[in-house]
């Protein structure tokens, strides 16, 4: 055999290991579901919007409770924002128990679950519950390490629970302070400080109560806002807001007179109180939300 021919076999066996190196490097990471075993390898498999009637997130300085069903979700008593809610849902369809990292209790501090210092989530299914305890982030991106309660073995958790199980109770909930379908508004009385005027929709065309024209920009605005008036957050208790000054009201009407909305809004210089009728929550909302939903009437009157 010459020795170019030796050469060029040395060659091929060199790279014939190295692609075996790595197809064994990618098979030993795997699909991250190669140790887990027992319950915690099924822990997820029952586990659904449909099935849950309640889920609790419990932490080390803040608890989270999600009650209620399918379309009718509530945090720690107060409606739930549903898109919060459903990125939740869709998390745990995504969620799989990877490679056991652990197996002695001495580590359990250091990988963050340890019953002390870790964070746990419990879900409520008919008669059961499910818990785990959901600690510090995994070795790689999306990761968590998760184990039962009774047990000392430790686990890799593919897919980011911990985004969603430390999230505030007021990130949480629902901030809509107002939702109306515009379509059946014919009328908006209007309040805003000494101003008092009322907009009544003429076929397609918005006027003041009186027949004379309007900014139909700022009345478009109005109507924005009715359709899906958003807080920035909630009135915290010692809240420098003046809660019992009013500011300014709007209320809207239907074709039959039936009211559809009343917003009330409380005073002041930058974000304002509100609140609507019917919702015993108060809001904390913008002032930029302030002006368009309740504009002053130099505002809704007719550019020159």
């Amino acid at each position: 055999m010459s020795e170019k021919t030796l050469k060029t076999l040395v060659g091929a066996l060199v790279v014939v290991a190295g692609l075996w190196a790595v197809a064994a490097l990618f098979s030993s990471q795997g699909d991250g579901r190669g140790n887990a075993a027992g319950d915690i390898a099924t822990f997820f498999d029952d586990i659904s919007e449909v099935s849950v009637t309640s889920v609790r997130m419990n932490g080390p300085d803040y608890n989270s409770e999600l009650s209620g069903g399918v379309d009718d979700w509530a945090v720690n008593g107060y409606q739930a924002d549903s898109a919060a809610v459903f990125r939740f849902w869709a998390a745990m369809l995504t969620l799989d128990v990877g490679d056991l990292v652990a197996s002695n209790p001495d580590n359990h501090d250091r990988m963050g679950v340890s019953a002390a210092a870790g964070w746990s989530i419990e879900f409520d299914l008919g008669d059961a519950t499910k818990t785990m305890l959901v600690g510090a982030t995994g070795p790689r991106p999306s990761t968590n390490y998760v184990r039962l309660p009774d047990e000392d073995a430790v686990y890799i958790l593919e897919g980011d629970l911990r985004t969603h199980i430390r999230r505030l109770p007021n990130e949480w909930r629902s901030k809509t302070v107002a939702r109306v379908d515009t379509a059946a508004v014919t009328r908006v009385e209007i309040q805003r400080d000494t101003d008092e005027y009322t907009l009544v929709r003429r076929d397609s065309l918005w006027t003041f109560d009186d027949g004379s024209e309007t900014n139909s920009s700022a009345v478009n605005g109005v109507l924005s806002e009715l359709a899906n008036l958003l807080a920035v957050g909630f009135l915290e208790e010692g809240d420098s807001l003046a809660v019992m000054d009013q500011g300014a009201i709007t209320t809207a009407y239907d074709q039959s007179g039936n009211v559809l909305a009343i917003v009330t809004i409380g005073t002041g210089d930058s974000d304002r109180w509100a609140r609507s009728a019917g919702d015993e929550v108060i809001y904390r909302i913008g002032l930029y939300r302030v002006d368009r939903i309740a504009p002053k009437l130099g505002s809704i009157e007719p550019s020159s």
